[in-house]
């Protein structure tokens, strides 16, 4: 009976340390399965992140390299030709208005006279002007600012059309201080969009 006794203790023993064993082999596997899953959500994060910021700093350089390809780079003596004809558009912008004005209280027929004389020879130089700064412009100048240029010279027809026809009112013995007037404030309005295109050139080159 001892001997029978002894067996079945040591059969109990062995089994509860077999248990004990793969219990904590068991841990073992799940807390380095863990850890390995861990290790791989935050390699990966990693990575997301870097390639977000990588993205991030490409588009803002190829934003910068855009603006950059979009200015034209003029010669300071281009520059300053274009400042003398913004000068020159201005001070034909308050002519124009000045005549206007006039025209609209009470007409004087020889100062409207006077009044076109100045401003077709401003109109003369500014364009004289801006011709030399067109023919200063080289090819690849011309292809970068070919729509500026093109509503410069649209401004420049109509400007010349308000003109003739100011002449035309201006030469009748009874000249409409009306049509003067509403001349004038057309010649303005030309001259300030003129303008603007000086203005918008200026701001597109460098």
């Amino acid at each position: 009976m001892l001997k029978k006794s002894l067996i079945l203790f040591s059969m109990v023993f062995l089994s509860l340390a077999v248990a004990f064993a793969q219990g904590r082999g068991g841990g073992k596997g799940q807390g380095g399965g863990q850890g390995q899953g861990q290790g791989q959500a935050m390699g990966q994060g990693s990575g997301q992140g870097g390639s977000q910021g990588q993205g991030q700093g490409q588009g803002t350089q190829s934003g910068d390299t855009q603006r950059d390809q979009k200015r034209t780079r003029i010669t300071t003596q281009q520059r300053q030709q274009v400042q003398t004809c913004d000068k020159s558009a201005d001070g034909l912008r308050k002519q124009a208005r000045k005549m206007s004005q006039a025209s609209g209280k009470k007409f004087n027929a020889a100062e409207a006279n006077q009044q076109q004389s100045q401003i077709r020879e401003g109109l003369r130089a500014m364009e004289q002007e801006q011709e030399r700064l067109m023919n200063g412009l080289d090819p690849s100048q011309k292809q970068a600012l070919q729509q500026r240029i093109g509503n410069m010279n649209q401004f420049r027809e109509q400007m010349n059309v308000q003109t003739r026809l100011m002449d035309q009112e201006l030469a009748s013995p009874n000249a409409d201080a009306q049509r003067v007037a509403e001349r004038a404030q057309e010649m303005e309005r030309i001259m300030n969009n003129w303008r603007k295109e000086y203005k918008a050139l200026s701001s597109e080159v460098e």
